[in-house]
């Protein structure tokens, strides 16, 4: 899996996958402007990735539906339940279909233009 990073600014995202019989959630990588990130090498670990990026002013730069937990800081975080009570907060990642593939690139571009 790969992110890239297609606006004119720095970004933060963190991925979800489904880890098992639930999902997991970690982050944050840091992208520049022009820049690609690997979060992780090798096959996808499943049809659907899931992925929430913000920009420098915190903006989300994908439309999402699916809640699942981040915190403010480096994180991994299994489950998607009861975000606050963990310390965590619920955001909208956005569901990503591969269809299957092995390898899959995301581009990111700029929130709203």
């Amino acid at each position: 899996m790969r992110v890239c990073n297609n606006t004119h600014t720095l970004i933060n995202y963190a991925v979800g996958l489904n880890a098992g019989d639930r999902f997991a959630t970690e982050g944050w990588w840091t992208m520049t402007p022009g820049s690609c990130s690997t979060p992780w090498h090798g096959p996808l670990p499943g049809r659907y990735v899931y992925l929430y990026a913000i920009d420098v002013n915190a903006v989300d730069l994908l439309p999402g539906r699916v809640s699942m937990c981040v915190d403010r800081a480096k994180f991994k975080a299994l489950g998607v339940d009861d975000c606050w009570r963990r310390g965590l907060q619920a955001v909208n990642f956005a569901e990503i279909d591969t269809g299957g593939a092995a390898e899959w690139t995301t581009f990111l571009t700029d929130a709203r233009r």
